[in-house]
């Protein structure tokens, strides 16, 4: 006799999604994953839009992912448009980055995952049973809000970030506030790597990921110009739809992504994995848990992206001094001369590979456009483990499956308004 188990909504996860379990008995016979959020025809909405409109629009597609579409768009429309911004301008941009990913990653790590570490429901439970680490994550989420702001304009949606350039540099004064900022927060991103180091999952392991990110291009771990992947194979990210084949999932309003017909794995375990530069103190404690992070199932993505906190923090003081010294003055953005052409550019957000592309006429105007997400990539290889996790799980009771399924999913940090835009009208 067939019965279905559903765990719906999934919990601590950004956006709405349902998974449902179909059982032949005691036999687990799928696994279906649902993202449901309702469809924010983004794509669509861009079409018709001047250039210079594309940034604003694109970035409201979430608020916790702003930053980092803002700068992906910037970086495709810059591309088909010709113009190279200066180094200010890049210095700039990689920083604001920075804290894009230092606040998405404490806010998963504290108030998403850390409840299951200490069996508590949510952030009331942390506040009783471990109030020391909730007052770590105020910090820590607190310096890179700072960032934004500073950089920025604000905490989210930025303001100063424009084609070919941007608003008014950061005075001497806000560097060395976030200077100070950072550095007080740094011993604690290594508390936070030894907080989740243990809480690594025993048993079966599932499948080893396919893992793709972008090929890092000089000492910024999220920036570059091409695609890489485990097996060493590199393509140019404008060449990325010879590679992702999109496809509708069936259930909700995203869609998937194969790549080669085989589920692919983004985000910080992938980065790892793949070889991005680190930072001393990123660098030791990855040798120290690499037998733990090398090859690992998603599950070790929770430690990846504390890894990844420390270098954050550790690069964005670097990029600081930079600024410090080189004491740069107001410029003006590069002039923009509108005209035909196609810009494609990879960046990765704090869940992974990000691309945007656009297409525009004479005039500037975007006649197409087409956004990759990372949960949009991972939901492939979510489907696929969560099969594998239920399988390995047969005999449990629904709540000991709900609650592993349910932290399975939460190892990926699906952002899932992010997600759903891609259903095109």
């Amino acid at each position: 006799m067939s019965s279905v188990l559903e765990i719906s909504p999934l919990t601590r996860v950004e956006g709405h999604g349902r998974i449902e379990v179909h059982f032949a008995g005691t036999k687990v016979e799928t696994v279906s994953l649902s993202l449901y959020e309702s469809p924010r025809f983004f794509e669509a909405l861009l079409k018709g839009k001047s250039y210079a409109e594309v940034p604003e629009i694109i970035c409201r597609v979430c608020s916790l992912c702003s930053t980092v579409h803002r700068i992906c768009s910037l970086h495709a429309i810059e591309r088909a448009m010709d113009i190279q911004v200066s180094e200010q301008v890049r210095l700039y941009r990689e920083l604001i980055l920075y804290g894009g990913h230092i606040q998405s990653h404490a806010l998963h790590l504290f108030c998403l995952v850390l409840p299951d570490c200490f069996n508590v429901a949510g952030l009331a439970g942390l506040a009783d049973k471990a109030p020391q680490e909730l007052q770590r994550w105020l910090r820590i989420k607190s310096a890179g809000n700072l960032i934004q702001e500073t950089v920025g304009g604000r905490t989210i949606h930025p303001v100063t970030l424009i084609p070919g350039g941007m608003g008014k540099p950061v005075a001497r004064e806000g560097l060395l506030k976030l200077k100070e900022a950072l550095q007080r927060v740094l011993p604690e991103t290594h508390q936070a790597y030894e907080l989740f180091r243990p809480f690594l999952p025993n048993g079966d392991k599932l499948a080893t990921p396919r893992y793709l990110s972008v090929r890092p291009e000089g000492a910024s771990p999220f920036l570059g110009d091409n695609l890489t992947m485990g097996n060493g194979e590199t393509i140019p990210a404008d060449s990325y739809m010879n590679l992702l084949c999109e496809r509708m999932s069936g259930t909700g309003n995203a869609k998937t992504i194969l790549v080669k017909n085989q589920p692919a794995t983004v985000g910080a375990l992938a980065r790892l994995n793949l070889g991005m530069p680190l930072t001393p103190m990123a660098a030791a404690a990855f040798e120290e848990s690499r037998m733990l992070l090398t090859d690992a199932d998603i599950r070790a993505n929770n430690l990846a992206q504390a890894v990844e906190l420390i270098l954050t923090v550790e690069r964005s003081l670097d990029i600081i001094e930079i600024l410090l010294k080189a004491d740069f003055t107001r410029e003006e953005p590069a002039r923009i001369v509108p005209k035909k052409g196609r810009g494609s550019t990879a960046v990765e957000a704090p869940r992974g590979l990000l691309i945007h592309s656009y297409s525009f006429d004479g005039r500037g105007i975007c006649r197409g456009a087409d956004i990759i997400t990372p949960t949009v990539i991972n939901q492939a290889a979510m489907e696929r483990d969560l099969l594998a996790l239920a399988t390995h799980m047969e005999g449990a009771d629904d709540e000991a499956l709900t609650d592993a399924l349910e932290r399975l999913v939460r190892a990926y940090d699906p952002c899932i308004s992010c997600a759903v835009h891609v259903l095109k009208i």
